[in-house]
């Protein structure tokens, strides 16, 4: 059983003291030695002064960098620096779903990949209602669906691993914005015959965004998808490529790539309303995949 664990949690504009709060009393009551490191990655001036009250807290550490670094790179720089062997990583947007959340990753070990899940709340938020209904149908799953297939779903923002695997199969800054670092992550964990068991300890994802940004975050997840399968062949097997090589085969592309101008703003239109439909988003998707794949 793992004794000693280093929580690492990268910041940007999110006030994370209700998290660092939840993980420091358990912590605490459990026999082992334990910090909480939260690194914060240029976050705008209220979020600094709302987190900065963790320094002194005991158990915690707390650090600001002076300009923002990146996905990435902030949670390669928080593995770097970890005191402990045996890493624990968490989104700063995310809360424990059960009270024993530390609890149930110690009890699974310290061999291999631990992945905890994600989880969404009954009702959307509104004008957050496309994040909403894409984590609920297309992220949330419990253990033993995910078992199915145990290096798809691999998120860092909910992971538990030993310092050195991290390390060795995280890629530091090979991509940059957002998207598709732990696809890469989670390729290199099968290249090396690393195995990922994913257990029932979910989070709560409560940071969603509204439709807009997520339209933007996903307009860049597919820029970077299409790096990875241009250098490393990486995307084959994702049902989005897949629909893709359909589409090409079947000669069903050209229409739509003549037609994207008017499908477009259709498509946003919809996305972007209280009731999204996720077919829509996955057409959105693949014309954007069919764009990026052309130039």
């Amino acid at each position: 059983m793992v004794s000693e664990v280093s929580i690492l949690i990268p910041v940007y504009n999110q006030n994370v003291l209700a998290l660092v709060e939840t993980l420091r009393q358990e912590a605490s009551s459990l026999p082992i030695t334990f910090e909480i490191r939260v690194y914060d990655d240029g976050s705008n001036p209220e979020t600094q002064h709302q987190n900065k009250s963790l320094k002194g807290v005991l158990g915690v550490v707390y650090q600001g960098m002076s300009q923002n670094i990146g996905r990435s790179q902030i949670r390669y720089k928080l593995a770097q620096e970890a005191r402990f062997a045996t890493l624990l990583f968490l989104d700063n947007d995310v809360q424990p779903v059960y009270p024993d959340f530390l609890q149930r990753y110690l009890a699974a070990g310290d061999e291999g990949v631990a992945v905890g899940g994600v989880a969404y709340k009954g009702s959307p938020p509104a004008g957050q209602e496309l994040r909403w209904k894409y984590g609920k149908s297309r992220e949330e799953a419990s253990a033993r669906e995910r078992q199915k297939n145990p290096y798809q779903r691999v998120f860092s923002s909910n992971l538990f691993l030993p310092k050195e695997v991290f390390l060795a199969c995280f890629p530091k800054n090979e991509l940059s914005g957002y998207g598709h670092e732990d696809t890469l992550f989670a390729w290199r964990l099968q290249q090396h015959n690393i195995p990922v068991q994913h257990i029932d300890n979910p989070v709560w994802h409560l940071g969603l965004e509204p439709a807009e940004v997520f339209l933007l975050k996903s307009q860049q997840a597919i820029h970077n998808l299409v790096l990875l399968y241009q250098k490393y062949g990486l995307g084959e097997e994702t049902k989005l490529m897949k629909a893709h090589a359909s589409l090409t085969k079947w000669k069903v592309g050209q229409l739509l790539r003549e037609n994207s101008n008017w499908l477009f703003p259709l498509l946003k239109k919809n996305l972007v309303s209280r009731r999204p439909n996720l077919h829509m988003f996955d057409l959105y998707r693949l014309l954007l995949l069919d764009k990026y794949l052309k130039k």
